[in-house]
């Protein structure tokens, strides 16, 4: 299955910690008494150092001299080509629950979680030579908040980033946020800290991070090369300077079947797959460890179809004035003046954006009438598709069945009484809405990835399932990004997804927060007057436009419960519950990474946080870090 949108695509593993505050120079290993042993891909034994590693991945970016945190668009291969150019401020703890020193030594709460304090690793300089301070930390949020796509994402949660010394760095947040350094210092993308030279517009060099390797050449969508940054600033327990290997080159095999053939030829040591099929393969091949992320601390991506609630184009962009070209005013410009938004404004806002993809020409129309919009056929669409089934013939009985986003074995689960299979019941909610709506057809147009097998044979199992309550749907195959940047305008019906996994669900409160269109900016607001009481609009990254005060209010006070609490776990519990009966997304199963390599790569998953001793989350999800990997 071809990756959507990663969790982290927008934004975006120290200490012990007691309640949630990192304890600088604590070694944790208790927090991993599972130190390695016979675990595949790992080998503790004294390395051999030298050669370099080949990788397939699955897709590559479309412009590597902007790749980096504050203006990249990384996916989970994105995610392991910046482990090799940059460093993390933290990355998380092996069982998930608490962050650990990297470019950064603690992060400190105060102002009831609204404001943090981080201190800095002295010492760590760029490949270029220049050092890294607080200056480099406060340039990258800087340039992240400043980011057309990426500042969408941060900026509901930071307000502000300033230096309060050399090596101290403050974090002022727009909400109260007890596990923030998950939330953007710890592996997301605004976590990598890239040199500013790179962020000028007009730069066309190689990127410059303070990571294990150095860019030798780029050919996109093809091969990478990197070789080792002989100055990297790590060195393992037994003070070796990392990395081991010399070199990593990655390779660009978008196609499933043939990044597997790629290992099991030689042509490539090591992969990453996404695919229920191709994982279900590695088990049948000879000469290769294999593993992965089934039984890891995290939330797995959840594969789903991402629903248009409102029918609408992007509200919170329209109400912004991003679609003033298209007759859409936009209410901003009047509050930021200080004027009251005239009602013919507010009601374009709202009302004139409204549409659905024309299925006949498969171009978004403001003069048709959206049916996913109403509830009662999104719960028509839930009963009508056999999760069961698509487990089996389309996933290749390798990745869970989901009712959520998280599996059931986390901490944050309760059953959310997800709609249950029950086609007869399905038809019937299609027909009462055809009877109240006096029309004689229901149908809506479905996006999914042109030219991958597995998004085409699941078009086909889902169109099928819901024909046969009455529902037609058309489909528009689309390349990744045409797809990505229609769910983000709002310009789609419904759309091949996945999104939503890690440690911490508060990882996706950008995600689905949404705001009072009625109440004053100073509140939180929208600032309109005209439209009815308690109308929630979206937030301008909560791509399905759900705007839930039941969810705005659990999440807000979710992030200003203390970390692992009872009350943050129901918090969040209760979110998934309600998207169970608000139906955003019609959840199908959760995504299996794996990673595989041939017998003579060594290490490979295993990797460890500043103080070269404590063991971290690797690889998480879709990523993995390359410095302590060698081969024999």
């Amino acid at each position: 299955m071809t990756s959507t949108i990663d969790r982290r695509t927008f934004l975006t593993h120290s200490a012990a910690t007691v309640g949630g505050i990192a304890m600088a120079g604590s070694v944790v290993d208790g927090l991993l008494a599972t130190a390695a042993g016979a675990a595949p891909g790992v080998n503790l034994g004294k390395p051999k150092l030298g050669g370099t590693l080949r990788v397939g991945l699955i897709s590559d970016v479309p412009n590597y001299h902007i790749f980096n945190g504050a203006q990249g668009k990384m996916d989970s291969s994105g995610f392991c080509v910046a482990n090799a150019l940059y460093d993390a401020l933290f990355v998380s703890s092996a069982n998930g629950r608490t962050w650990l020193p990297m470019l950064a030594l603690s992060a400190t709460p105060s102002n009831l979680y609204k404001t943090w304090t981080v201190v800095l690793r002295q010492g760590v300089k760029f490949s270029n030579g220049d050092p890294f301070n607080a200056d480099i930390v406060v340039a990258n949020f800087n340039a992240a908040a400043a980011d057309p796509t990426v500042g969408l994402a941060i900026r509901p949660i930071i307000a502000s980033v300033t230096k309060v010394s050399a090596y101290v760095v403050k974090f002022d947040l727009v909400v109260s946020y007890s596990t923030f350094p998950y939330g953007a210092l710890c592996e997301q993308q605004t976590a990598y800290m890239a040199h500013p030279d790179t962020f000028s517009p007009t730069y066309t060099g190689n990127p410059i991070g303070t990571g294990p390797f150095v860019v030798e050449s780029w050919q996109v969508n093809f091969e990478s090369k990197f070789k080792r940054n002989p100055n990297y600033w790590r060195k393992d327990a037994h003070h070796r300077r990392l990395p081991y290997l010399d070199g990593v080159t990655f390779r660009t095999i978008p196609d499933d079947p043939t990044r597997n053939l790629a290992l099991q030829s030689g042509q490539v040591d090591m992969i990453l797959t996404q695919d229920g099929s191709s994982v279900a393969n590695l088990k049948t091949m000879k000469g290769i460890q294999y593993r992965t992320d089934v039984n890891d601390p995290t939330n797995p991506d959840s594969y789903c179809l991402i629903v248009n609630t409102t029918g609408t184009m992007n509200q919170y962009f329209a109400w912004a004035g991003e679609f003033a070209t298209a007759g859409v005013p936009g209410a901003l410009s009047y509050i930021e003046k200080g004027q009251a938004v005239p009602a013919p404004v507010q009601l374009a806002d709202y009302e004139g954006t409204m549409g659905a993809v024309d299925p006949s020409t498969l171009n978004w129309n403001t003069k048709l009438k959206p049916v996913l919009n109403d509830v009662s056929i999104r719960q028509a669409c839930a009963m009508a598709i056999n999760r069961k089934a698509f487990h089996t013939v389309v996933a290749g009985g390798v990745q869970p069945i989901s009712d959520g986003i998280y599996k059931t074995s986390s901490p944050y689960y309760r059953n959310p009484h997800y709609p249950s299979y029950n086609p007869k019941k399905a038809k019937a909610l299609v027909d009462a809405y055809k009877a109240n709506h006096k029309v004689s057809t229901v149908g809506f147009v479905m996006d999914y990835i042109s030219g991958s097998a597995s998004s085409e044979k699941g078009f086909a199992f889902l169109s099928q399932q819901l024909q046969a309550v009455g529902i037609t749907v058309t489909p528009r195959p689309l390349t990744q990004s045409t797809l990505i940047e229609n769910v983000i305008l709002g310009q789609y019906d419904c759309a091949d997804w996945i999104q939503f996994g890690g440690v911490d669900p508060a990882l996706n409160y950008v995600w689905f927060v949404s705001q009072p269109a009625t109440t004053s900016p100073a509140q939180g607001g929208l600032g309109l007057t005209a439209l009815p009481a308690n109308t929630f609009i979206a937030g301008a990254v909560n791509f399905a436009h759900l705007g839930d005060p039941v969810v705005e209010g659990a999440m807000l006070n979710a992030l200003a419960s203390p970390a692992n609490s009872g009350q943050l776990r129901s918090l969040w519990a209760s979110v998934n519950s309600q998207f169970a009966k608000d139906i955003p997304y019609l959840f199908l199963t959760f995504v299996v990474t794996g990673w595989a390599a041939r017998d003579n790569i060594q290490n490979w998953a295993y990797a460890t946080a500043g103080d070269g001793t404590t063991r971290c989350l690797n690889p998480d999800l879709g990523s993995t870090r390359w410095d302590q990997i060698w081969i024999k």
